[in-house]
């Protein structure tokens, strides 16, 4: 082969080297962009919930004075519309239910109590109320304690609060929970959680609320577990948590405490099932026909609702499931209407 050849061999095998490639590149883009389109148009596919808790209890809601369906309605949110479940923002189709975890007594739960007791001053032997309730008391203070839980809920009666100066509010709430934590019961997400002061007057010899720090004598702290998958937890009262307490002065001393409730059932994140959400329309409906439960009795036939909200409700007593809750309020309003689809909850209860 001469030198002629080769060189044109050469070029030959260039040119169609270049074409295979060219073509292979325009092939390969060709294909990402259908591959690409294709996905982009496959039907979407909706996660349904497993229900794995099967049918659940109805939610212990306290009892309400008033019907729900006493009052009229209007939305007056900063869109003038109600949210919608799949599309806004907190509102997902499908919800998470949470497993409470109840615990139980043990050997060492009485000698706890007493310990507890002791930490209050309260020196008495205890009133065995049941198998799992303790009641201690001892110059005008009283000491509840369910063994099984470790809750319990002291009062003192033999305190009289006067117009002692009162900490300011962030000192009261880290005393409170330094004061919890002296009693061995804070749990880490109190930490985390939100908290909320009332501050409290003399009203013909009853703690009323006031807003007028120079007429306070006492105050109500409360802490509420951390909210869980950005959703708040809710109570019974609204304006107060489960753990809650109130002082005088400060919150420093276990001795300025005129009551103290702690009522606290842990919530394992790591054990949940899922469950369809009800459209907010539904919860509004439920609302209007009687089926809400109505927390804070607004002053007026009227009532404006200004936002809505999903929210965890953890109740008074022991219940397995943490569930979520419709959030009503508008100005003197809230009321809690169950979130999950009816289908799911035994409503005969």
């Amino acid at each position: 082969m001469t030198l002629s050849q080769a060189a044109t061999l050469t070029k030959q095998i260039i040119t169609l080297s270049i074409i295979i490639l060219t073509f292979g590149l325009i092939s390969f883009i060709a294909y990402k962009v259908w591959y690409a389109y294709y996905l982009a148009n496959l039907p979407l596919i909706e996660e349904k919930p497993n229900l794995k808790f099967g049918v659940l209890p109805a939610i212990d809601f306290p009892k309400s004075l008033v019907s729900s369906s006493n009052f009229s309605y209007s939305i007056d949110t900063s869109t003038g519309n109600l949210p919608k479940v799949g599309v806004d923002p907190g509102f997902e189709k499908i919800i998470k239910v949470y497993f409470v975890t109840k615990t139980l007594a043990s050997l060492l739960s009485s000698e706890k109590s007493q310990v507890l007791a002791a930490k209050f001053d309260i020196k008495s032997e205890p009133q065995i109320l049941s198998e799992t309730s303790y009641r201690f008391a001892d110059n005008g203070k009283t000491l509840t304690v369910d063994l099984d839980s470790g809750n319990f809920i002291f009062k003192n009666d033999s305190k009289t609060p006067t117009n002692i100066t009162l900490d300011d509010d962030n000192k009261l709430t880290s005393d409170f929970i330094r004061s919890l934590e002296s009693l061995v019961v804070l749990k880490e997400d109190l930490r985390k959680g939100p908290s909320k002061i009332l501050l409290l007057k003399n009203d013909s010899n009853k703690l009323t609320p006031t807003n007028l720090r120079s007429e306070t004598i006492a105050a109500q702290i409360s802490l509420w577990p951390a909210s869980i998958d950005k959703k708040v937890i809710v109570t019974s009262q609204f304006s107060t948590s489960t753990i809650s307490g109130i002082v005088y002065q400060s919150a420093a001393d276990l001795n300025n405490f005129l009551a103290l409730n702690f009522v606290y059932y842990p919530v394992d994140t790591s054990t949940f099932a899922t469950y369809p959400i009800r459209s907010t329309e539904e919860a509004l409906a439920d609302l209007k026909s009687g089926k809400g439960i109505v927390i804070i009795e607004p002053e007026k036939p009227q009532v404006s609702i200004t936002s809505i909200y999903l929210g965890y409700f953890l109740p008074d007593n022991y219940n397995p499931y943490l569930q979520p809750v419709f959030v009503f309020e508008g100005p003197h309003f809230v009321a809690y209407v169950p979130a999950i689809s009816s289908d799911s909850v035994n409503t005969s209860e």
